[in-house]
């Protein structure tokens, strides 16, 4: 029975509506424009410039490395966040973020008219040190802070600020995919995302102004997306084989002593 003409329409459009809900990125690495700053606001000597990021996943754990295009030596100040929407139930805010500050995500994911948003918030600093903090929406209110797995940032002409955090912390597995976006801002408790990795053009004009990370397709600057890597199975043989392994020694070292 052939099927109707709307019907196959219908479903064409269905099925486009549901692929990544427009994301301007869906591989790592993740770029973005250089100079990408309001004339009229500080870009820290570039530092606040950001110019892309590098995602990996390493055994249960996710790596992050956010380029910025200055020196963090000379200019050691400024406050570079991540802004995730794990498609986790709850489904995250559309408004605000575990700092506070005036920086949202918003998204719809399979086509559907509820708008979904941000459920983690990777907080960092690089000044005194630096350090870095994990917030997580539960779905009434932003709880932490909790600490990531490991953060560091070398220096260079370019600057590589780097975060470690497990799956696990994020409510992720290997083949789940989640969005995000990468912001810096300065050091004020209400300053905005002074520039956005997803959004290639200027992303405010005024410190206080309001940012949202949404889809080129649904009216924002952009949103990246990013799929958890599975292991390949020659690597989950061996790991097989090594719990086998360690489960035989612990049984003989068990029996020796009974």
């Amino acid at each position: 029975m052939k099927m109707p003409f709307a019907l196959s329409v219908a479903i064409a459009l269905f099925a486009l509506g549901s692929v990544v809900f427009g994301a301007e990125g869906s591989t790592s690495p993740y770029t973005d424009s250089a100079g990408d700053i309001d004339a009229g606001l500080s870009t820290g000597n570039g530092t606040l410039d950001i110019l892309g990021m590098e995602i990996t996943t390493v055994g249960t754990d996710l790596n992050f490395k956010l380029t910025v295009n200055g020196n963090l030596a000379t200019t050691d100040w400024g406050k570079f966040m991540i802004g995730i929407g794990s498609y986790n139930a709850p489904l995250g805010t559309t408004t605000g973020n575990g700092w506070g500050r005036p920086i949202n995500l918003q998204y719809t994911p399979d086509a559907f008219p509820t708008p979904a948003g941000m459920d983690y918030w990777i907080g960092s600093w690089v000044d005194a040190g630096g350090g870095a903090q994990l917030w997580t929406w539960d779905g009434a209110a932003w709880t932490g802070p909790g600490s990531v797995g490991a953060f560091s940032f070398t220096p260079g002409t370019t600057s590589d600020i780097n975060y470690t955090v497990s799956l696990a912390s994020l409510g992720l597995s290997p083949g789940d995919q989640f969005t995000f976006d990468a912001y810096s801002s300065g050091g004020g408790g209400t300053d905005t995302a002074i520039d956005a990795l997803a959004n290639p053009n200027v992303a405010v004009t005024s410190w206080g102004q309001t940012y949202t990370s949404k889809p080129v397709t649904f009216g924002g600057g952009g949103l990246n997306s990013y799929t958890v890597a599975v292991p390949e199975p020659g690597t989950m043989v061996v790991a097989s084989v090594a719990c086998v392994a360690l489960a035989s020694q612990m049984r003989r070292r068990i029996l020796r002593k009974a």
